[in-house]
């Protein structure tokens, strides 16, 4: 009867410490589930000159969506495929034997983002299409095995006058694009599509004159502020961060 008891009271105590750390486990992961809430959603665009005049660290002040945080990265070729690496293993850093790394090393580490956009330039086409793709799905296949959110973003157009300065340019430029709106839709991934918030009306679907800087590639205050609506529209149609059911209408970028 003794060992009997002894037994009994020792399958109550267990159940009892069981519940007890459960309730604690659970707890903790509320707590968690809330912190976790609470911060923005990072986004980073990895591109070349458009993104880097776009001023994405402004852009959720601009947009009125302090739910979100976002930033460029630019890589002066097609190949993007440092640039990910480094995004990639956020928040560490990749060591380089220069004074600006062992500067960065007394800030802040590099925010790991929720979402990654992947952008291309104009200034690369025409070009090896068929490489570019490869790319493209290699890209996207290794950032989504990290669990990475992507978005596929279509290459803006050029004007007219600088389609004539380089001929075949625009012509590849809009395959390229309809290619990453069918890769997109084969992937299930959103798309920034840059090239529809800027193009003309027209079958040609040359940048607008309107958001031109100049130069027929680069793009005005006037363009990027369409882009910052562009932007707002479709993350909040993927994650509805704190300001996304505001209908304030985003702020013009600043030059």
């Amino acid at each position: 009867m003794r060992r009997r008891a002894v037994l009994i009271i020792s399958v109550i105590v267990t159940a009892a410490v069981v519940i007890v750390a459960a309730v604690t486990v659970k707890s903790r992961s509320a707590r968690a589930k809330v912190s976790t809430g609470s911060k923005p959603i990072h986004v980073v665009l990895i591109g070349a000159s458009i993104g880097q005049g776009w001023q994405l660290t402004a852009w959720a002040t601009r947009a009125g969506i302090p739910g979100y945080t976002a930033e460029a990265i630019a890589a002066w070729q097609f190949d993007k495929t440092e640039a990910l690496d480094e995004v990639l293993m956020r928040p560490a850093r990749k060591f380089r034997p220069t004074r600006t790394y062992l500067r960065s090393l007394f800030q802040p580490r590099p925010t790991r983002p929720d979402i990654l956009i992947l952008k291309e330039c104009s200034s690369y086409f025409p070009g090896g299409l068929e490489g570019y793709k490869a790319s493209i799905q290699r890209w996207t296949k290794r950032a989504r095995a990290d669990n990475f959110k992507v978005i596929l973003a279509t290459v803006v157009p050029v004007t007219k006058s600088r389609s004539a300065q380089v001929p075949g340019k625009q012509e590849q430029l809009l395959e390229y694009n309809r290619w990453i709106r069918q890769y997109a839709r084969e992937q299930g991934l959103p798309v920034l599509d840059l090239e529809a918030a800027l193009r003309e009306n027209t079958e040609a679907a040359y940048l607008r004159d309107e958001y031109n800087s100049g130069d027929g590639t680069h793009l005005n205050a006037g363009a990027y502020a369409v882009l910052d609506g562009t932007l707002r529209t479709l993350l909040c149609g993927m994650v509805l961060a704190q300001g996304c059911d505001s209908r304030a209408e985003p702020a013009a970028a600043s030059n």
